[in-house]
């Protein structure tokens, strides 16, 4: 739905009364989304607001997408259910990185209620709604003026934090430093992407004596991806690194990358199935001299990226799958799965799984000898292993009274 300046535009005013309205008579809507519900119960009062989709009359799913400028697109799918069924709706609705959280509450309310709007036209609830079209007076008339946009798309951010802990035998501080300068166009999308990161940590040991430990992490990410029609993509990617934690002074990674999406990008806010392959080339200068003897060393590694998102009305999947190996020697080589998903099985039982596993053979950077005790305690520095795990899951189950369109916020 869009507006002409110079036209009319329209004011929906929801005119219901409450005492008039019984449960039976209001429209079930259920909502699933990131967004505030409590907002959504206060301002949509004349439905009743269901935990259960299988009841509802109507069904909206919302997607969050993030965007690289700190900005938000909501893409809102309204589905008619029951008598309803053949009605559907679909838009976007975009905020950006200046709004706080209640004017992106406010935006997208607004924007739900003209949304129910559509769907209550022509069915017997039509009748609770009254929709009032107002003309623009003359002098509120404006003359349209081309603003220019002086950053040229580009968007900024500094970031800094400090946090410090201490109890009577450990104490532990954090400092943060970052920026990040981004640069989206439908057809190119340039970031670049520096950080600073510092942490000492101490522990008193039963003797009287200190443990202290320290671990400073530098690193840059760069990188610039252009688009080629609606199915590939092409980049650049750069990162320098200085860090205590991996043994690394001085970490250079340059690798042009390519990128193929099985669906449309146009799809990706419901599914996306991606093949991204990189072949680059690292430098490295090391602290102390590695397990394989090297202070210094130049190589060439291949990375294979396959992803796969699918974010549906019955749950969220997220697969994937990473490879890579140092050209010099397959031997030093790393191969990664990991996945999580959120499924709705039944009414109201909704089954939640996630896990990662990695093979590791491409620890190139390990110093030699036995890691300090400081270190091993206080995980200030990376560990030999040639694996890694973890796996979680969880079911959640809802029942009770299916309708809730009370609102109780107090202690």
């Amino acid at each position: 739905m869009t507006l002409h300046h110079s036209n009319t535009f329209l004011l929906l005013l929801f005119l219901l009364s409450s005492a008039a309205l019984t449960a039976q008579a209001r429209l079930n809507l259920f909502t699933d989304c990131e967004c505030n519900k409590t907002l959504l119960k206060q301002e949509l009062q004349y439905v009743n607001h269901t935990i259960d989709p299988t009841s509802a009359h109507v069904s909206l799913f919302i997607v969050t997408n993030y965007l690289s400028n700190g900005g938000r697109v909501y893409d809102l799918s309204f589905k008619g259910q029951e008598d309803l069924s053949a009605n559907q709706l679909r838009f976007k609705v975009a905020t950006t990185a200046v709004m706080t959280s209640l004017e992106r509450d406010e935006l997208l309310t607004n924007r739900i209620k003209l949304g129910l709007a559509g769907f209550l036209a022509g069915t017997p609830y039509a009748d609770l709604v009254e929709v009032a079209v107002a003309d623009i007076p003359e002098e509120a008339e404006v003359e349209e003026v081309e603003t220019e946009d002086n950053w040229n798309n580009w968007i900024f951010d500094i970031n800094a934090s400090f946090r410090t802990e201490k109890e009577s035998q450990r104490g532990k501080t954090d400092l943060r430093l970052g920026f990040e300068a981004d640069r989206t166009t439908p057809e190119l999308r340039i970031r670049f992407r520096p950080n600073f990161f510092y942490r000492t940590q101490t522990i008193t040991q039963t003797d009287g004596s200190e443990l202290t430990s320290v671990r400073r992490d530098l690193w840059m990410n760069a990188s610039i991806i252009k688009s080629i029609g609606s199915h590939w993509s092409v980049g650049l990617f750069n990162s320098m690194s200085s860090t205590t934690f991996r043994n690394i002074d001085y970490g250079l990674w340059l690798a042009p990358a390519i990128e193929y999406n099985l669906f449309n990008y146009d799809e990706v806010p419901f599914k996306e199935f991606t093949i991204a392959y990189r072949l680059g080339w690292t430098r490295n200068q090391y602290t102390e001299e590695t397990v394989f003897f090297k202070t210094e060393e130049s190589l060439a590694r291949q990375v294979l990226n396959c992803d796969l998102r699918i974010r549906q009305r019955w749950g969220q999947v997220f697969a994937g799958m990473s490879a890579g190996n140092y050209l010099n020697d397959f031997a030093k080589n790393r191969f990664a799965l990991n996945g999580r998903a959120n499924i709705r099985l039944i009414k109201g039982l909704s089954f939640s799984v996630g896990g990662s596993y990695q093979i590791i053979n491409d620890q190139i950077s390990l110093p030699r000898g036995e890691a300090s005790v400081e270190d091993i305690l206080l995980g200030q520095s990376q560990l030999a292993t040639n694996f890694e795990t973890d796996v979680n899951f969880g079911l959640s189950y809802t029942f009770g009274s299916l309708f809730n369109n009370v609102i109780n916020t107090r202690l």
